[in-house]
């Protein structure tokens, strides 16, 4: 049926209707075939790019909690090295050692932050009647590193009495071991 079609066609015609058929094949060809592979390749590129961002990331990430991990182990190491640790009496002996503990008008315990392991302790000191010298002496002796003890915040004023006199508030933080909790609320 189709072969005694095409043999009743002209030249003309059948150049016509072979230019259709591969125009049709072509565009079938595209719509089944090349265009969803065009498309998926695109999603490809889309993903290793989302991808790739994702996994800088998580390399940052992951330095950024072995960085943690360290820290944490340090501090475990510390605070397994010192025993009967207080703020409040390391802070004391320090201001004795710097001659400035006649000059604390007031030392308050704050609460830190806390994690599972370590609790913040916060001591916030007043000192009046200091001079400059004094509360850099002070403050060398009470920043330790390896005591894991520093300074937070530090808030100095003139005083209006005695103006050769500084007076300070001092924020000092070291860790502790978390006090571990049984029963229930």
């Amino acid at each position: 049926m189709i072969k005694t079609y095409w043999d009743s066609l002209d030249s003309r015609q059948r150049y016509i209707a072979g230019f259709g058929m591969a125009f049709v094949i072509v565009v079938l060809a595209w719509v089944f075939v090349a265009s969803p592979l065009w498309e998926a390749k695109a999603k490809m590129k889309k993903s290793i790019s989302l991808n790739s961002r994702k996994l800088a990331e998580m390399v940052m990430m992951d330095e950024a909690f072995a960085d943690q991990e360290a820290q944490i182990a340090r501090i475990k190491t510390v605070l397994a090295s010192r025993h009967d640790f207080t703020l409040f009496s390391y802070l004391e002996k320090k201001a004795l050692a710097a001659r400035v503990k006649g000059s604390i008008r007031q030392m308050n315990s704050m609460q830190g932050t806390k994690s599972a392991s370590f609790e913040e302790s916060l001591i916030d000191m007043k000192l009046d009647r200091l001079t400059i010298r004094q509360l850099m002496e002070f403050l060398y002796q009470v920043e330790s590193p390896d005591e894991m003890v520093k300074i937070k915040r530090i808030t100095i004023d003139k005083m209006k009495e005695s103006p050769e006199y500084i007076s300070a508030q001092v924020l000092v933080a070291s860790y502790t071991p978390a006090v571990s909790r049984t029963g229930g609320m």
